[in-house]
């Protein structure tokens, strides 16, 4: 899939799959090189749920500013891209399976 600028931030590696443990889309992407996980609800409308680091090494998050631990330890919730959640939803809202 494409890269995706979103408010000048370029989300590269993107990955959607449907999951049914919460009935939802998972969409996985990378920022600088660091990995992250957005969960939205299959609702209507589509619900972002939250944004999660899921990075493969400890590190600290480019935009929120917190050290991360290596994902399943670090799998703690972005704030900063949080703050973004509806704006994201719609920028990958053209490639989500249809419901």
């Amino acid at each position: 899939m494409e890269d995706i600028l979103v408010n000048g931030l370029k989300l590269k590696n993107i990955k959607i799959s449907e999951v049914g443990g919460y009935n939802g889309i998972d969409i996985h992407f990378t920022f600088q090189d660091n990995d992250y996980l957005f969960m939205i609800a299959k609702t209507n409308p589509l619900m972002p749920l939250n944004i999660l680091h899921q990075f493969k090494e400890n590190g600290l998050c480019p935009l929120c500013k917190r050290t991360i631990y290596q994902y399943p330890i670090g799998s703690q919730p972005c704030m900063e891209f949080k703050k973004m959640d509806k704006l994201l939803l719609e920028k990958f809202k053209a490639y989500l399976p249809a419901l």
